[in-house]
């Protein structure tokens, strides 16, 4: 009986431990710097080139998203996209993979989902690969 008991204790402390270390597992992750997008030299529009991809409206920012049909990735960011719609100061652009070839061709699109950011003169200011909306956030925030 004595064992049974000190088996339990044991078991209890062993779980206490592995709760308060998987709370400071999430508190150092709060603490990190945001993800940052991928960028690789060579691939996408070269930083400061000008590019045409059409405005819609008005905006501080053109945010143009490579997105393709068959990409679940692509799908789950669809929420993002639709929060970067509602901003005012951004005209969203997706083209897809299929329907858009000439401008991924064009603008040497690697993949997706891929986002370039344009300024009013159609400069290009930031570009990468994206796999989150905080990714996508980083790729905006380094544009502005």
């Amino acid at each position: 009986m004595l064992g049974l008991v000190a088996a339990f204790a044991c078991t209890a402390a062993l779980a206490t431990a592995v709760l308060a270390l998987a709370r400071e597992v999430g508190l150092l992750r709060l603490r990190l710097a945001p993800e940052l997008a991928l960028d690789i030299a060579g691939e996408g529009p070269v930083l400061g080139s000008q590019v045409e991809l059409g405005r819609p409206h008005d905006a501080q920012m053109t945010l143009a998203v490579f997105s393709s049909e068959g990409c679940r990735l692509c799908r789950a960011l669809q929420p993002s996209l639709a929060a970067f719609r509602k901003d005012p100061t951004i005209s969203l652009l997706v083209f897809d993979e299929v329907r858009d070839a000439d401008i991924w061709r064009s603008l040497n699109v690697p993949g997706s989902p891929y986002a370039v950011v344009v300024d009013p003169r159609g400069e290009v200011r930031a570009k990468g690969t994206f796999n989150t909306h905080g990714q996508l956030e980083a790729i905006v925030a380094a544009a502005a």
